[in-house]
Parts: C-alpha cells; structure tokens; sequence
C-alpha cells in the first residue's frame, strides 16, 4: 500500500469551502474532481489513492497538489487562457455592426436587406487586402446582441377548398 501523502492540516474555513464544492451542483467537472482529490487527501489517502477516486492521473494530481499548497484554494481554480488572438481590431468591428444596421439603399446598393453573405461579398469588395469571413461576421454580430432571422415560407391560394385540402 502507498504510503499516505502528507498534505498540511487544512482550516476550517478551507474544508468548509471544499465541502461546499463538492456538493454544489454548479462546481464544473474539473473543479469538482481537484476539491475531491484534496478532500480525500486531507482524509489521508496516499496521493495514489486519491487520484484514482477522483478520476485523475497520477501526474496531474501532483500538479494540482503544488498548486493547492502554493495558493490555497484558489490554485484548484482553471487559469485563464489566451486563446487565439483576434485578427480583426475594434475599429473593423464597428464599421461591420455600422454597415450592419445601417439600409443598403442608403449605402447606394440595390437591394433592401442585408444577410451575411450579402455583408460577406460588400466587405470582400471594400477590403480587398484581409477579407472577412462569414463564420468572423456573424461571430461579431452575435457578440453585439445582432442577428439574422432565418427566412419563413407560407403558402397562399384563392381556392376555397385549400384550407381542407391542406389539412388532408
């Protein structure tokens, strides 16, 4: 048997708060498995242990203990990540939510509404040198609280009879 890893006594306060997690339904699955590794540690299972009922690897439950013992309970917490940069700035951004809610007629183009691929080919024209996708338009549209109604088909007719023979 693996000999029990020896985690400093917790406080109160800090068993309460990962009790607290623990049992919230809210906590994520990753949060909740790294307050259950301490939690088992402090009820001294070996880190071997642990990990196993907590469903992490061994390496990774090494990884979460240091950063436990360095910060506290803030260190089970995820760390933001960058993500990929964004190519479009701010400035692209607003003229696209400008164009966006402004009248193509009013712009001097020949049709009444906007959709994304009509927004798509009038930024293609205008910005030849880094055009823009469709997938980025309505990504910043939708950030914005913008976006587009899909289209509604019906059917019409003078027969009298249609509204029986629709149903059939």
């Amino acid at each position: 048997m693996n000999r029990p890893f020896l985690l400093p006594p917790l406080s109160g306060a800090n068993l309460i708060e990962l009790q607290r997690l623990i049992r919230t339904p809210s906590t994520s699955a990753g949060l909740y498995r790294r307050c259950l590794l301490i939690w088992q540690l402090a009820a001294g299972y070996s880190i071997a242990e642990a990990s196993q009922m907590a469903h992490l690897h061994y390496t990774n439950a090494h990884k979460w203990v240091k950063r436990f013992q360095a910060t506290g309970l803030a260190g089970l917490h995820d760390h933001k990540r960058m993500g990929r940069p964004r190519i479009h700035g701010g400035e692209i951004e607003e003229l696209i939510i400008k164009t966006a809610t402004s009248r193509p007629p009013d712009l001097g183009l020949g049709f009444t509404t906007w959709s994304l691929a009509k927004l798509e080919d009038h930024f293609r024209q205008k910005m030849k040198s880094s055009p823009i996708s469709r997938e980025t338009i309505r990504h910043i549209l939708s950030r914005h609280g913008l976006r587009f109604l899909t289209g509604q088909t019906w059917c019409e007719s003078n027969d009298p009879d249609f509204e029986v023979k629709k149903t059939l």
